[in-house]
């Protein structure tokens, strides 16, 4: 009894095949009834509404600040802070700079930087040319994604 139902077993396991030839079925949400597509291999095809598109479009548009850090190289009055933007941005193309006013001073602060690590790294090419910088926790823009 034991050794044919072993037999049985072997027997249905060598019949039953858990892929295709290369082939796969993908059931589709119905929309004018129920269909059953058969797809070639890799070939996706995603339908989304219109409402859920704009919103994408609306979000990509807008300005979305994670936390981060920046370095504060420069903390004083209007003028020299927007002639050290200048002289930065000449010598820093790649480097992002934002002036911002909190009274009464002007800031300028430097790069978007996600990690406390690459903030040590700018600070520490930064602290020959601006000895008095130092890194500071901020709002950072993410790089656009292309």
């Amino acid at each position: 009894m034991q050794y044919s139902l072993t037999v049985l077993l072997v027997v249905l396991s060598s019949l039953s095949w858990a892929q295709t030839d290369g082939r796969s079925i993908s059931w589709n949400p119905p929309t004018d009834g129920d269909t059953l597509v058969v797809a070639e291999e890799g070939d996706v095809t995603i339908h989304t509404p219109a409402k859920i598109e704009a919103l994408l479009r609306d979000h990509a548009e807008r300005k979305n600040p994670q936390q981060g850090y920046r370095v504060q190289i420069f903390l004083g009055d209007r003028t020299t802070a927007e002639n050290t933007k200048r002289a930065f941005l000449l010598k820093n193309p790649d480097t992002p700079a934002y002036l911002s006013w909190l009274a009464p001073n002007f800031r300028l602060r430097v790069g978007d930087l996600r990690t406390r690590l690459e903030a040590e790294h700018l600070l520490h090419e930064l602290k020959v040319t601006y000895p008095g910088s130092y890194i500071v926790p901020d709002g950072i823009e993410m790089p656009r994604v292309e």
